[in-house]
C-alpha cells in the first residue's frame, strides 16, 4: 500500500472499533465502512484515477482486514471484542 497513509487507516479502524452503537455489526460490514471512510479521506487530499479505483479499494480492504485482525486478535467476533473492551473500561 505504497503512498497511502496507513496511520490514517489505523486511526479509522481504532475509532470504528470503539463505536458501540451497533454492537451486532458484522465484520464484513465493519471493513466496508472503514474502506469507505478511508477512501473519502484519500479523495479529500487527492484524487484516485478511475482506472485504478478498483485496485486501490482492494489494497485498502486488504490493509484494513490486516489491521482489524491484529487489533481483535483473540476474539471470535467484533461484538465479542467490543463487549470485552467496553466492559473493561467500565470496571476501571
Amino acid at each position: 500500500m505504497k503512498g497511502m497513509n496507513t496511520d490514517m487507516l489505523l486511526k479509522i479502524v481504532e475509532t470504528q472499533l470503539q463505536e458501540t452503537q451497533n454492537m451486532r455489526e458484522k465484520t464484513p460490514d465493519f471493513i466496508r465502512k472503514v474502506v469507505h471512510l478511508y477512501t473519502l479521506q484519500l479523495m479529500k487530499v487527492g484524487s484516485i484515477p478511475m482506472e485504478f479505483m478498483e485496485d486501490v479499494l482492494t489494497d485498502i480492504e486488504a490493509e484494513a482486514i490486516e489491521i482489524y485482525r491484529k487489533k481483535t486478535y483473540g476474539f471470535l467476533t467484533l461484538e465479542e471484542y467490543r463487549k470485552h473492551k467496553f466492559r473493561q473500561k467500565d470496571d476501571n
